[in-house]
């Protein structure tokens, strides 16, 4: 997990921007899915037909995203002390959920147009120009979702860049199987449809692979870059039980701190907010430190 990520933004605002990426992304995504529609039912392509398909997948999980977004920005209460910014994880493991499923669509299309040999699609210059215009258009939303998502420390934006970077694998498929049907090779629309259904399990495993050990409190900075920091604190003699969770925007900190026992209890409480600070200054995806002092040489007692 990428860690360090611009913590000055306050939450209201972190929110509202993350929104309106999303709002911006929805609109050219519905407008990708359009033209691949309606050169699909022209063409009859099998393969440009699951491309928009997959498309419409992103219209969706940007839908998603809105509702989840407006929910994991809600400030804590009583039952959800730790806030709601789960919420934008579960909705980026949704979109690997989604992902998968487009997936057993394309796989059953493909075979069955192989199995049934159908007639191959029709092929103009002027619809393998309007594809690459949607290819151009795929690069464009994963460069400015991806630049934004790093900037806002945003899951769901990162995982749905990279979904939309999966259109672009899959839009280079799909127009080499249409020059390749205009070459004479009409079986090459529906292996390119196959070859769609690997690229993209691969893009789903993944977003389902990060996002579902974030949810299941993976270590979200490393310890021993956490045990540097405090440790370079004057008085601090060391510390252990290390651990941190949380998503990009929001990483709660607990630990162990080891200090003289002789300090007054005013100086160990001092050094202690001294380690937040400094852990806060260091990490500034940190929104949360609970420190357990200890002194020097005692055993490790629960009362």
């Amino acid at each position: 997990m990428r860690v360090g990520v611009d913590g000055s933004l306050g939450a209201t605002t972190r929110q509202a921007a993350t929104r309106r990426v999303v709002v911006i992304v929805l609109a050219l995504n519905l407008g990708v899915a359009a033209l691949k529609a309606l050169y699909a039912a022209w063409s009859g392509s099998l393969a440009v037909g699951s491309d928009a398909v997959h498309s419409l997948t992103d219209g969706l999980s940007n839908v998603v995203g809105l509702v989840a977004l407006r929910v994991a920005h809600r400030a804590p209460d009583e039952r959800h002390p730790y806030g709601y910014q789960r919420a934008e994880l579960l909705a980026a493991a949704g979109i690997g959920v989604i992902i998968a499923f487009s997936v057993i669509e394309f796989a059953l299309g493909a075979v069955k147009g192989l199995l049934d040999d159908a007639s191959p699609p029709t092929v103009t210059a002027e619809g393998i120009g309007l594809l690459v215009a949607t290819l151009a258009a795929n690069m464009v939303i994963a460069y400015y979702e991806s630049r934004r998502g790093r900037a806002l420390g945003s899951a769901f934006l990162l995982a749905d860049a990279a979904h939309t970077r999966s259109d672009i694998f899959v839009t280079i498929s799909v127009i080499g199987s249409q020059v390749a049907v205009a070459l004479g090779l009409s079986w090459a629309d529906p292996v390119a449809a196959l070859f769609v259904v690997v690229a993209v399990f691969r893009i789903a495993w993944r977003i389902l692979g990060e996002n579902v050990g974030l949810l299941l409190d993976r270590a979200a900075i490393d310890a021993q870059a956490i045990e540097q920091v405090v440790t370079s604190i004057e008085e601090v003699v060391g510390c252990h039980r290390v651990r941190s969770r949380g998503s990009e925007g929001a990483v709660h900190l607990d630990l162990h701190l080891t200090l003289d026992g002789s300090l007054p209890l005013r100086r160990a409480h001092a050094i202690a907010h001294a380690a937040e600070d400094a852990l806060r200054a260091r990490f500034s995806s940190v929104v949360d430190v609970t420190i357990h002092i200890e002194p020097r040489d005692a055993p490790d007692e629960t009362l």
